[in-house]
């Protein structure tokens, strides 16, 4: 046999191993892809204005809730989303396998507790008073412990309360949503609450009874933070990486202040 004859067979041989190799590297892709569409991965939220709110036809939307829309589309994952009470929803992300969530406030104590995919919006947290009551000072967070304060259970505001040392029935009160401590503010049953400031724009803008009776008296700098997409800790590493790169991929479109 002949030197070329011999050269084109290998050469012949190495063409159809590599068009082997590539097909099954596409049948490889397809077959994950197509895996994570089975899936229909489950989305934990709460409804909250104006990050994550039901439309007049019950679809979800909303600053937070868009970019999280625009993520899975462009990852070409199918995906579902239920509304909790947001202590449940973050329970049902904390303990269950392939669970994503949004928005999730990223803070040092939950750092190592899930995967965070993708920086949704800015968001900024005061406390606030009753208008009428001017006596209510706080220059300080030690000052603020004077005070009984509600804030949302399961929201990292209470968390961060907890850790400086604020003592539920002394000086804090867990409330399941906003509008209940808002009311609990308005009524007497609490001296501050704490707020976002988009929350309370939105209380403005949709003319709500409560909204010229408080006012922010001291901003809680340390809880200025990104709200996240994050997943459960044991969720597919696979699936987290097509998520964090359809993000990346969509990153010029976004605003991470969400401003309108």
């Amino acid at each position: 046999m002949s030197f070329m004859t011999l050269f084109f067979k290998r050469a012949i041989l190495i063409f159809f191993v590599l068009i082997n190799n590539s097909i099954a590297g596409n049948n490889e892709n397809e077959t994950v892809l197509a895996e994570h569409k089975k899936l229909n991965v489950q989305v934990v939220s709460e409804i909250y204005p104006p990050y994550q709110v039901m439309n007049d036809t019950g679809e979800l939307q909303g600053w937070a809730a868009d970019k999280v829309k625009a993520i899975f589309d462009k990852a070409s994952v199918d995906y579902n989303v239920k509304i909790y009470p947001w202590a449940r929803a973050y329970q049902i992300a904390l303990t269950k396998t392939n669970i994503f969530i949004f928005s999730l406030l990223r803070t040092e104590e939950r750092e190592h507790l899930f995967r965070w995919i993708a920086p949704l919006c800015l968001i900024e947290f005061s406390f606030y008073r009753l208008k009428k009551r001017s006596e209510i000072k706080v220059n300080s967070l030690e000052e603020a412990k004077k005070y009984l304060i509600a804030a949302q259970k399961g929201q990292a505001s209470a968390e961060y309360l907890l850790k400086l040392g604020f003592e539920p029935d002394k000086n804090l009160s867990v409330s399941y949503n906003n509008d209940n401590f808002i009311q609990m503010l308005v009524f007497g049953r609490v001296d501050l609450i704490v707020l976002s400031s988009t929350y309370f724009q939105t209380l403005i803008d949709e003319n709500s009874p409560f909204a010229d009776k408080i006012e922010p008296v001291f901003p809680i700098n340390d809880l200025t933070r990104n709200l996240y997409l994050a997943s459960s800790i044991n969720s597919s590493p696979e699936l987290i990486k097509r998520l964090n790169n359809a993000y990346h991929a969509l990153l010029s479109q976004f605003d991470n202040t969400c401003n309108e």
